[in-house]
């Protein structure tokens, strides 16, 4: 969900730039479950000038109405022009328009900007009338070199100010541009994905490959620290595919193989912080993965009390198409099918 966002931030940001004739271009875009951050160079600090052509009262009208014209354009009645439009002659003059301040364009721009970022599902968090986004805006900040951007989004100022890791770091950090990746880090946040990924795979000795997995734990933390736990090998006998599906997708802990491709009673989990020196984080997700074993456990011993040849009367019971009758109606007729092969 992140990386698609983060994408179409960029995208945005260069629709902005285009639209408003301002050159530069977009030096890198990071994102961690938290925030989404985008670093723009090359900026000029005003919009070039540029000419533009107004039209103004229909040729038909004749030298007073052009003449008024051209005294609230501020030029002589000589420097306009006449056009021809759809809708007839008329005339037109062209004037030099001063760039606005590149400050200026971006305080009014980057409220819509930042709401138009797609996310399959957003939430309201002030009301019905209000702004709609992934998750309710805790802080805004916004650079133009060392001065603020100053807009609000339902309520929130914008400001040189972000926040730590919500645990480890502080809850208000100063950040300039240049500065903010090392302020966050100092603040046990690793803004950069490439970061948090190689800090992920630097603990993952003997964990099955997974890059699914490690995608979506590189933006489910901030500072991830991966740690390796056990559970009982009394629970390898329950089928591999249950073991991995309750580890991968319930638990998001990577699987352990030994060097014959045979799962281990072993597996890695990444934490959000940076260490866990009593083992309490380590212990509370083995006592989390052996409760779901034991849920599989128990549902792998009853339905082996009943074996799958007495559970085809049972498919009566389950409609295919309302037409078409049962899954048994359905079994039955594959079987009369089969038989001609």
């Amino acid at each position: 969900m992140i990386p698609p966002a983060l994408k179409h931030l960029g995208e945005l940001f260069e629709g902005l730039l285009k639209e408003h004739r301002l050159s530069g271009q977009v030096a890198w875009l990071e994102a961690t479950p938290r925030r989404l951050a985008l670093k723009a160079e090359g900026l000029p600090a005003r919009q070039p000038a540029s000419v533009e052509v107004i039209t103004g009262p229909p040729k038909a009208a004749g030298e007073n109405a052009a003449a008024g014209f051209a005294r609230k354009m501020g030029v002589e009645v000589s420097a306009l022009k006449v056009v021809k439009t759809p809708k007839g002659e008329y005339f037109a003059c062209r004037k030099r328009v001063a760039g606005r301040a590149t400050s200026e364009i971006l305080a009014s721009a980057l409220p819509e900007l930042i709401l138009k970022i797609y996310f399959p599902k957003t939430m309201y968090w002030t009301g019905k009338n209000g702004p709609r986004f992934i998750r309710p805006i805790r802080w805004l900040v916004a650079l133009l070199g060392n001065r603020v951007v100053p807009f609000e989004i339902a309520g929130v100022p914008s400001g040189r100010f972000t926040s730590g890791h919500r645990q480890l770091g502080k809850p208000k950090v100063r950040v300039n541009i240049d500065d903010y990746q090392e302020k966050l880090r100092e603040n046990y946040v690793l803004v950069s994905a490439a970061e948090r990924r190689a800090r992920i795979e630097a603990g993952l000795q003997g964990a099955a490959s997974d890059p699914g997995l490690l995608d979506t734990l590189v933006y489910l933390t901030e500072y991830p620290t991966p740690i390796t736990g056990s559970f009982d090998p009394a629970f390898l006998s329950l089928p591999e595919e249950v073991l991995v599906t309750v580890m991968r997708h319930h638990q998001k802990y990577f699987s352990v193989r030994n060097q014959e491709g045979r799962l281990e009673p072993r597996f890695i989990a990444v934490m959000n912080t940076k260490d866990d020196p009593e083992g309490l984080v380590r212990q509370g997700n083995e006592r989390v993965l052996r409760a779901r074993f034991n849920d599989a456990r128990f549902f792998w011993d009853f339905d082996q009390q009943k074996p799958l040849a007495a559970r085809v009367d049972d498919l009566a019971h389950v409609t295919w198409q309302a037409q078409l009758g049962s899954y048994l109606d359905k079994t039955r007729r594959i079987v009369e099918l089969v038989r001609d092969l």
